[in-house]
């Protein structure tokens, strides 16, 4: 069994000491595990560059700049180094991640997200992957020479560690930390099994003056090593839960959805209800089965369902509006004068001013 670390802060920062914590101890439970980690903000994306494997883009044409290479549009070029294919291999192989990561703004530093939105989502294409499993092993014979990845279906569990520099009286500081990084996970139909936010550290190495934020970095990486390799409905959450956690991604996060105490959980999509109990607390209660959840994998089916319809009508409608198309691609607007773009003039427009 491998782990990967996925460390996505300052090099020997924080959240690199907590990775490593975490990784020795998921070694120390269990010392058949290998571990290895990437520094996701040297990881290098190209500029504008073509999707990373063609065959799970559900959206052609979605860019109309890429050379005939291949390569990246206006900002960049065959010659770009391009780490994407490398982290995804990374990814797949493993069997659980760690991800550890500097809050700014409320949420995970954006490096994760540029490197979630070039290499996941429809590219990591695992619950596509997984029906098709599902309906070979129904004996449906329309997809019985289809070439499954046993990657994207392999049970795969994750734990969070995420830095906070507000102290911990401050929990508004964070609110969107744990949510961005679900959405890291669940495309891959990842298990997460341990969170939790390390509040009051901002300067490099300021972890280390509590000793039981170490300890508690660690226990998250005990927990993943004890969970890994098991199927996804069996690996067990074993983090912090508030009291009416999301019974799917086990936030407490939710918005209203209309009359009658309707809610759904802002993080995976679950539906539910807030109740009075009969201790007069108000929770909420969420629904069973979900096929909402982005964690499940009926959700996940729902969504892709829905994605491919709305792209079937857009390609009937499309002809209607090429004309139209063409006119506001002509229109050019003058772009900010970027040292890169007047090393790389394009049609794009011109660099100036009105």
């Amino acid at each position: 069994m491998h782990i990967l670390g996925l460390c996505n802060g300052s090099i020997h920062g924080n959240s690199e000491i907590l990775l490593k914590a975490a990784l020795q101890a998921a070694v120390a439970h269990d010392q058949s595990i290998k571990t290895s980690w990437i520094h996701v903000p040297s990881v290098v994306l190209p500029r504008n560059p073509k999707p990373l494997r063609d065959e799970p883009d559900i959206i052609p044409n979605r860019s109309y700049e890429y050379d005939k290479d291949g390569g990246s549009g206006p900002a960049g070029s065959t010659t770009d180094v391009d780490d994407r294919a490398a982290a995804f291999e990374a990814i797949m192989d493993a069997d659980a991640l760690i991800i550890a990561t500097p809050i700014y703004s409320h949420q995970p530093a954006g490096s994760l997200k540029a490197l979630q939105d070039a290499i996941l989502g429809p590219f990591a294409d695992t619950c596509g992957q997984h029906r098709i499993y599902q309906r070979q092993k129904a004996g449906d014979p329309a997809v019985k020479d289809v070439v499954v990845d046993h990657r994207a279906i392999k049970p795969r569990v994750a734990g969070f560690i995420a830095v906070a520099g507000s102290r911990a009286q401050f929990p508004e500081q964070w609110t969107l930390a744990m949510p961005s990084l679900h959405q890291f996970t669940y495309p891959l139909h990842c298990k997460v099994v341990d969170m939790s936010v390390f509040p009051g550290f901002a300067h490099a190495g300021a972890v280390l003056t509590d000793p039981e934020a170490v300890v508690r970095a660690a226990k998250i990486g005990t927990n993943v090593a004890s969970q890994i390799g098991r199927p996804f409905d069996e690996a067990v959450y074993l983090g912090p839960e508030e009291d009416g956690s999301c019974s799917y991604c086990h936030l407490l996060k939710f918005e209203f959805q209309g009359d009658n105490n309707r809610i759904r959980c802002i993080t995976c999509g679950a539906a539910g209800e807030l109740k009075t109990r009969s201790d007069g607390r108000v929770r909420p209660v969420w629904e069973d089965d979900s096929d909402l959840s982005c964690i499940t994998l009926k959700g996940k089916w729902q969504h892709v369902d829905d994605i491919a319809g709305g792209l079937e009508i857009e390609r009937q409608e499309l002809p209607a509006v090429a004309t139209e198309l063409e006119r506001w691609k002509a229109i050019e607007v003058p772009f900010v004068a970027l040292p890169s773009r007047e090393s790389n003039p394009t049609h794009h427009g011109k660099v100036g001013s009105n």
